[in-house]
């Protein structure tokens, strides 16, 4: 399966997140990554490890600019610092209950645990990590079995029953980083699909959107391409 079929598969990872005009204003004010990065949530360590997770989950190819061309990596940290809650009481709603987390410091705490990883896995600071080194916690994480997955689901579901009755308690390590990673690739997916050069050149792109037809040949339909909205 080449790199686009594969990006195709993984529009789920991306509508989990709704693309709010907040979000999209935050996504068109990066259009193209400078020769630096300067991170405005992480520090400039974790923005090393960032830039390179993003590049490496969309590359460059022939045709098509991957995320970091795009400047998809100062989106996340720009998301992260922009719209998720910095404090419990940001996230009151009158139909549901809050979360026991703070949005904020659960992205930060789980960076510096990744930090932590990287440390311990590969014996050097993360600003000196390599791509290799990154793709290799990368395919861990985010390849991991079904039975994987599910212990990193009841590890989380245990940490927020035991955050109810003591806000000291301890995330799993690796779990930790399954989430971290889990968000990082959806949000690399959700911003480099909507970044306004992917919508016009590589998806199926109408920016009068005709009448609409039930049945009709794959090839008036976009050749099975998602639609840029």
């Amino acid at each position: 399966m080449d790199r686009r079929s594969a990006l195709r598969n993984l529009g789920w990872g991306a509508g989990a997140l709704v693309v709010t005009p907040t979000i999209m204003s935050i996504l068109q004010s990066c259009k193209e990554a400078g020769p630096t990065f300067t991170p405005l949530f992480v520090s400039p360590a974790q923005g090393h490890a960032l830039r390179s997770m993003v590049d490496l989950i969309i590359p460059n190819d022939e045709q098509v600019p991957g995320a970091v061309a795009l400047g998809v990596h100062e989106f996340v940290d720009l998301y992260w610092k922009e719209v998720l809650a910095s404090d419990i009481s940001e996230l009151e709603d009158p139909f549901m209950k809050p979360s026991l987390t703070k949005e904020q410091d659960f992205i930060k705490n789980a960076f510096a645990n990744f930090e932590a990883t990287f440390k311990s896995t590969f014996n050097k600071e993360l600003a000196d990590g390599k791509p290799e080194e990154f793709d290799q916690l990368l395919a861990k994480y985010l390849r991991a079995s079904k039975e994987e997955k599910l212990g990193y689901d009841q590890a989380l579901y245990a940490y927020l029953g035991e955050l109810e009755n003591n806000p000291s308690a301890s995330f799993d390590s690796d779990a930790q980083n399954y989430y971290l990673l889990s968000s990082i690739r959806g949000l690399t997916v959700m911003g480099w699909k909507n970044s306004e050069t992917i919508g016009e050149t590589v998806l199926w792109y109408d920016p009068v959107p005709g009448q609409y037809k039930g049945c009709i040949p794959l090839s008036e339909a976009g050749n099975g391409k998602d639609m840029s909205l």
